[in-house]
């Protein structure tokens, strides 16, 4: 597959939608890309640029995806060449991140439904602490 094959491959499944934010489905379909065979090791990838565009998203949504993909070891990035499917197994440490969020995760849904909340409500009580609100930086009171 050469990275034109790979944008109706990525609209395909960003019009399918799924569950979680654009970015993450970037990075499964990325991936099972990768597991198929379908982009070979050492392919060079689409700037992010060239992809956002491609799709119709941000740019920052696409470094995001490329950046998780860097940090599992999927792609690597080299200055000025460009980004690559590299398939270098990720560091330890962050396997190890992985396992303690999905324990994490694991852990809040079930305290959840013990209180009587389904994951749904879960989520929409996480997306409150993405609102702008939320997230401003509080002001100290001048004396």
């Amino acid at each position: 597959m050469d990275a034109g094959d790979l944008y109706p491959r990525l609209a395909a499944r960003l019009r399918e939608g799924g569950s979680g934010p654009v970015s993450r489905l970037v990075v499964e379909e990325i991936w099972l890309a990768v597991v198929e065979g379908a982009l070979d090791s050492g392919q060079r990838l689409p700037t992010t640029r060239e992809l956002a565009i491609a799709l119709g998203v941000s740019p920052r949504t696409i470094e995001r995806a490329y950046e998780e993909l860097e940090r599992r070891g999927v792609i690597g990035t080299r200055g000025g060449a460009g980004t690559f499917v590299s398939l270098a197994p990720p560091p330890e440490a962050e396997h190890e991140r992985h396992r303690q969020f999905a324990e994490l995760c694991g852990d809040t849904v079930r305290r959840a439904g013990e209180l009587g909340f389904g994951v749904d409500d879960l989520v929409d009580a996480l997306a409150e602490f993405r609102s702008p609100e939320r997230n401003a930086p509080t002001e100290e009171p001048r004396p």
